[in-house]
């Protein structure tokens, strides 16, 4: 082996044989500064500074603690909830709260913790234990530097440089824009999925109970004539807390008095040692004894395995189809059924429900979201789910209009199919054939759509298909050809009683009217299937009576998507438009979900699976010609 390579394996292994002795170097070290320290304190001022603690005071002191340690137990919950583990929550808090009680008493808290939660979880694997206990140790110190900034920024006197608060603010927002525009991240072949803004926040709010809690604690514990505000103790407490975690030591023995000590230089020794004495017994020891009785009782039974999603029902939309390319699923929520798709921060129900209205399924959907770490909402759902949404008090906001045929009504006589009939005589005059079915051209499909995707961008995703021969295999295609040439194309996703038009893709050189031959087709194939209803989609919303912001806002969207060529498009075949509605909780729910479906739609698409054929008979269809 190349010498370079020998070095590269054996520092790692190094580093962590010689870990367990740094920190017990460290410890020494500070037990010999401590000392030096204390050389001079009178031990009679001591113990009549610890004898002083009145009943009183340990109690609120041990309330205090129970409090911290119910925020301290929703880490956990949060974390399992991020890795997908199905662990029962009141199971997940209470193997945190022990985990986090045994390994900030004992040091190595990233290993004892591990431990600690693989033998309290029933089926929890021992590598998923380890990257949980990690994940709770760094977004607890990623929480409690955040804490610390916005303490120093507070309170001007604390002890901290404002450059280094406002660096830590810069990172915490770096880090939130990460996990809102690239919620999931490659390093190598290895996935890293950060937490969600709900999570993160939820974490910085148990964060800020835990040490306000555990700061309260110690507080009370302090003599009444020490003449020392919360206020001024509190920033000096979350320093000390972080010295004592980033030493490794165990319970942050040395450098939690030392850092305490020397930032609160006022305070009497006796009374600050006497005082931190109590704390350790009420908020280390204590907790500790009563984890490692928890540790050794007889774990319950692994959880049952989530229960696999039904299949959709003949009442679902069309449109549902797009499930087979996001990642969603049909799924039993409450008393309905829905398709449930997962983006960065979101939990979406995707267009109507089925069997139940969104008013029933609210609270059951945001029991779904909230167990992610996502927010509930609502997206695309027609006008009476809508209402239903705000009987129950969720925020409602109309963003798009479907356009929907009536295939039995449809007649290109009148003047609302004017535009339409021009268009179709100049496809007719191109020699244009549009044929259904048959074993697809995937090669030339593919040259159309890389071609349309170069002229266009990036085709867009989640209630939208992305060209995939695979998923094509599942829809009812048209082709447009001249001569060999094949020009575009049109797929849609068919249900019993409705089709929906889903991808429309054509060469930059097609002849004018090539669009609107391949859909005119679709509607006259729907109707002689006796297909009632074909939608052609839907496009971004028209609010004419909203506010100034709102309404740029919308010529924003409408601009991006290119929303006014496909309603006047849409138009030329003058169908019934149909408004739609997303709908979330809260109108800050609500805003989130817009933001965050607004990326997941732009994002990059996942590469596609290997090119299937349909092997149906090919069916052409008459010339296009107007009847």
């Amino acid at each position: 082996m190349h010498r370079d390579q020998t070095r590269a394996i054996a520092r790692p292994a190094l580093r962590k044989l010689l870990r367990p002795f740094l920190s017990a170097g460290l410890l020494l070290a500070c037990a010999a500064l401590l000392s030096a320290r204390l050389e001079g304190l009178d031990l009679a001022a001591l113990r009549r500074a610890f004898g002083g603690v009145t009943l009183d005071q340990w109690g609120l002191a041990a309330l205090a603690t129970g409090l911290s340690f119910l925020a301290v137990a929703r880490y956990d919950v949060i974390a399992h909830r991020h890795f997908a583990t199905h662990c029962p929550a009141p199971r997940a808090a209470l193997a945190g709260a022990s985990a986090i009680a045994l390994g900030q008493t004992l040091g190595a808290g990233v290993v004892v913790g591990a431990l600690v939660r693989w033998r309290m979880v029933p089926g929890l694997s021992l590598p998923l234990a380890a990257r949980l206990s990690l994940f709770v140790a760094l977004s607890f110190l990623a929480a409690l530097l955040v804490t610390i900034a916005l303490v120093r920024l507070a309170v001007p006197t604390a002890p901290l440089p404002a450059g280094v608060a406002v660096l830590i603010l810069v990172a915490a927002l770096a880090l939130v824009g990460t996990a809102f525009f690239a919620p999931t991240l490659w390093i190598g072949r290895h996935r890293l999925t950060l937490p969600s803004l709900p999570a993160l926040w939820a974490l910085w709010l148990f964060c800020c109970l835990d040490t306000g809690l555990a700061a309260f604690a110690l507080h009370c514990l302090l003599p009444a004539e020490v003449a020392l505000s919360f206020a001024a103790f509190f920033p000096a407490f979350l320093l000390a807390l972080g010295a004592a975690i980033l030493s490794g030591t165990p319970g942050g023995v040395g450098p939690f008095e030392l850092a305490l000590l020397a930032l609160l230089p006022a305070t009497p020794e006796a009374d600050l040692i006497a005082a931190i004495l109590a704390f350790r017994i009420l908020y280390y020891a204590c907790p500790a004894l009563i984890a490692a009785a928890l540790l050794f009782r007889r774990p319950d039974a692994a959880p049952d395995a989530p229960l696999t999603p039904p299949r959709p029902t003949p009442s679902a939309r069309a449109e549902l189809g797009v499930l087979r390319q996001n990642g969603g699923a049909m799924v039993e929520v409450g008393r309905g059924t829905c398709g449930l798709v997962a983006s960065g921060q979101t939990l979406v129900a995707l267009f109507d429900p089925c069997h139940a209205h969104i008013g029933q399924l609210a609270a059951p959907l945001q029991r779904k979201a909230r167990a992610q770490n996502r927010i509930a909402c609502a997206y695309k759902i027609t006008a009476r789910h809508a209402a239903h949404a705000r009987r129950v008090g969720w925020a409602v906001l109309h963003v798009a209009d479907e356009a929907v045929i009536d295939t039995a009504r449809h007649d290109l006589q009148g003047p609302t199919h004017r535009q339409l009939r021009r268009k179709l005589r100049h496809a007719e005059a191109a020699g244009l054939v549009i044929v259904q079915g048959g074993p697809l051209p995937i090669r030339a499909m593919t040259a159309v759509a890389a071609a349309w995707d170069a002229t266009h961008g990036p085709a867009r995703g989640f209630s939208m298909g992305r060209f995939d021969p695979t998923y094509l295999r599942h829809q009812i295609v048209f082709l447009a050809w001249q001569g060999k040439t094949l020009l575009g194309f049109i797929s849609l996703h068919r249900a019993g009683h409705e089709w929906c038009l889903d991808l429309m893709r054509a060469r930059a050189d097609a002849p004018d009217g090539t669009m609107h031959a391949l859909v005119h087709a679709a509607i006259l194939a729907a109707r002689a299937a006796d297909v009632p209803c074909l939608s052609l989609a839907a496009v971004p919303a028209k609010a004419p009576f909203a506010r100034p912001i709102e309404t740029r806002l919308r010529r924003l969207v409408d601009r991006a998507s290119g929303g006014t060529g496909l309603r006047q498009f849409k138009t030329c075949f003058a169908p019934r438009w149909q408004p739609l509605y997303m709908a979330a909780p809260t109108g800050a729910h609500l805003a989130l979900a817009a933001c965050d479906l607004a990326r997941t739609i732009r994002a990059a698409p996942t590469p596609g699976a290997p090119p299937l054929h349909n092997q149906h008979e090919e069916k052409p269809i008459a010339p296009v010609g107007v009847s």
